[in-house]
Formats: C-alpha cells, sequence, structure tokens
C-alpha cells in the first residue's frame, strides 16, 4: 500500500462553513413539521439540522451528545431549553411521559420524547426513486430510541444517546440536499429565528434544485417566501418590506451570498401572483458537496453493514437496545481493526488512494470531519 499522510481535502474541514445534509423529504415538507410537531417544530427541525451534521461530521459516533453541543450548533439557549415544558408548566395535572426511569419534562427532554412518540405526518405522500423502484413516504419517524444518563465524571451533566430512524438514515446518505450549517445556527438567532431558519432551510434547498440543473436564477412569489419565513403581514408593501429584511439577514448573518430583486407578475396572465422576488444564485462560491464525498458514505455505510452481519449475523440481542447495529458503529472500541479495514477498503474504492490503517483508525476515533485530523 502507498502511505499517504492524511485523506484528500474532501475528508477535511473549512472553518468558515460546514456542508451539511438534510432530508429532502424534510425540507420538502416544513409545513408538515410544524403542523405535526406544533409548539415544539422548531426544536425537532434544529434536531433534524444538528443530528446529520453530527453523522457527516463523525459517522462513528454521532448519536451521544450533550445539551451543550446541541445549543451550540442550533443557536438555541440552553436555558430556555432546561426550563419546564409549556405544555407541563400550562396544565400542572398533565401526565410527564417517563420512559427508562428519565423523566421527560423540561422543554428540550419533551421535544425529543414527542419525537419517538410521533411521526412527522406528510399532508400529502412523498416519493423518491431507489434503484429504479418509486419509494412511498405518508409519514416520517425521527427517533426510535433515546436514552438519557448523567455523566459520571459531572454527576450533573446529562448525556443524550440516541437512535435514529432507518428513514432519516436513509435521508442522510441517498435522499439529501446540501446545507451550510455555520450558517443556519446564525440566522436563527433573535426574535423570529424559527422562521428565518425555515426560509434559509428553502433558499438552500431552491440552490441545490437550480446548480443540479445547471442554472442560478429562479423567480418565486413573495407569498411563497413569506409564508415560508412565517411572516404574516397583509398589507403587500409591508410583506415585501419583512421579507426584504429577512432576505438581507440571511445573507449577511448566514453567509449565504445571493442576489435578488423584487418583481411584478403579468398581469395578462389570469391567476398569477401580482409581486414575485428574482433569487440568483450566480454570485455563489463553489461549496457543492464534491461526488466523491457522497460514494464514499454510501460504500462506507455498506461495508459496514456487511462487516455487522458477517460477524454477528441476526443473534445480536440487547436487552433495551432497539437498534444493535447503529449501537456497534457508533461504539469505536467495538471491532476497531475491522472497522478501519473497511475504510481503508472504501476509500480506495472511490478516491483511488491508499490510506494507512492507522489514519483510518484515526479518522473512526476522532471523527471523519473533526478538525485534529
Amino acid at each position: 500500500m502507498q502511505h499517504e499522510n492524511k485523506p484528500s481535502e474532501t475528508l477535511l474541514s473549512d472553518p468558515t462553513y460546514f456542508l451539511s445534509r438534510i432530508d429532502r423529504s424534510v425540507a420538502d415538507n416544513i409545513r408538515d413539521i410544524e403542523k405535526s410537531f406544533d409548539e415544539d417544530a422548531g426544536i425537532v427541525k434544529d434536531f433534524i439540522v444538528f443530528i446529520s451534521r453530527k453523522m457527516k461530521k463523525d459517522l462513528f459516533g454521532f448519536t451521544r451528545f450533550t445539551l451543550s453541543e446541541f445549543c451550540k450548533e442550533t443557536g438555541r439557549n440552553k436555558q430556555t431549553l432546561c426550563e419546564v415544558h409549556p405544555k407541563f408548566r400550562n396544565n400542572p395535572k398533565a401526565e410527564v411521559p417517563e420512559y427508562f426511569g428519565h423523566r421527560f419534562e423540561t422543554t428540550f427532554d419533551y421535544a425529543l420524547f414527542h419525537m419517538l412518540s410521533n411521526n412527522i405526518i406528510f399532508s400529502r405522500s412523498y416519493e423518491y426513486k431507489h434503484q429504479d423502484k418509486v419509494i412511498e413516504l405518508k409519514n416520517f419517524a425521527i427517533l426510535k430510541d433515546i436514552k438519557v444518563s448523567i455523566d459520571r465524571h459531572t454527576n450533573t451533566i446529562k448525556i443524550y444517546d440516541v437512535r435514529i430512524s432507518d428513514e432519516l438514515m436513509e435521508g442522510f446518505f441517498r435522499r439529501y440536499y446540501t446545507i451550510d450549517t455555520n450558517g443556519y445556527k446564525h440566522v436563527g438567532k433573535g426574535r423570529g429565528g424559527d422562521g428565518r431558519k425555515s426560509l434559509y432551510i428553502f433558499l438552500y434547498k431552491t440552490r441545490h434544485q437550480l446548480l443540479s440543473s445547471g442554472k442560478r436564477i429562479t423567480k418565486l412569489p413573495i407569498d411563497l417566501l413569506a409564508s415560508v419565513a412565517h411572516i404574516e403581514s397583509e398589507e403587500p408593501r409591508f410583506k415585501k418590506k419583512s421579507v426584504k429584511r429577512v432576505l438581507d439577514y440571511i445573507r449577511e448573518k448566514g453567509k449565504l451570498p445571493f442576489d435578488y430583486t423584487f418583481v411584478q407578475g403579468d398581469p395578462t396572465k389570469k391567476y398569477q401572483e401580482l409581486y414575485w422576488v428574482s433569487l440568483d444564485f450566480s454570485v455563489y462560491h463553489e461549496v457543492m458537496e464534491a461526488k466523491e464525498d457522497h460514494n464514499f458514505y454510501i460504500a462506507l455505510l455498506e461495508r459496514m453493514r456487511d462487516l455487522f452481519h458477517h460477524t454477528y449475523g441476526n443473534h445480536v440481542q440487547i436487552t433495551g437496545e432497539k437498534d444493535t447495529f447503529q449501537r456497534w458503529l457508533t461504539n469505536s472500541d467495538a471491532d476497531l481493526t475491522h472497522k478501519a479495514n473497511e475504510l481503508c477498503k472504501a476509500y480506495f474504492k472511490v478516491h483511488n488512494k491508499d490510506i494507512t490503517l492507522a489514519m483510518a483508525k484515526k479518522l473512526i476515533r476522532g471523527g471523519l470531519f473533526s478538525d485534529d485530523n
């Protein structure tokens, strides 16, 4: 084997942005998240972006995190998330759910439990193609299991250990738009943050669709953008002003460079909206995810699944564990050498370059996109 000191630049991070992924079925149906999870929708949306970022950054340890980590990556206020959830604060008689001995009473904890006990219900079925088959989704599970423990070193910090749904994992690997998650956390700070985050996702989705088809410019109704951003002004001139303010904020705080102009609709076309926004992504610097990154993750997951099933078959049973594969995958000490060997093979298959077994182990222990690599 040829010895490389480090893998290619596609596995390294840039401090100015972090190109992550968001499931297409989620990004295409933001309103359905809001309908399905009501006042918890903002946290649910943040969690999906957060856990996808963790998967991209550290496939071998993405399931475990702390509230401080969640807040750092999403821009949420930790104190607010630690308060008693409004459902129980406003109704003292409401029963607090318990799961594996933990009371899910705080705003963040209950939102997690909400994701475990409820699905995203699509207002209309969502279809996508995979291996020449049409897959139809009518609802979308986010979590299949949650464990909450206390850090034994501090006796105060909660450690969250989750198992994401098969649908969410499938979305990360095969069905996604790219999104800069560094900008995402910045646009959400302050009043109206959840609406700006929704529009930020929408703009990245639009950008992804345009660039994938070789285009740079599109025109959308101002009412659509206002609806996504939770802008409720009825008067057109006030709505235009509010949309302008949000777009400027996203460009400045989210570092999403694009141009836009307000244009009037064609009065000769019946039923056409009166006011539109022309979005131009021509100025966007190229931060598209490399095709090699996509192929690498697919190859790596397939090799990890094959290794797990070849080694353990269907005989692994752990009391209280709902996904033994995820637990094995995210335990960096389990079968480390075998995992590293498969990582080397997946990397060579995609990049036609070798990396050493030592480097593969370092990637598994430190995270594929860790700043330390």
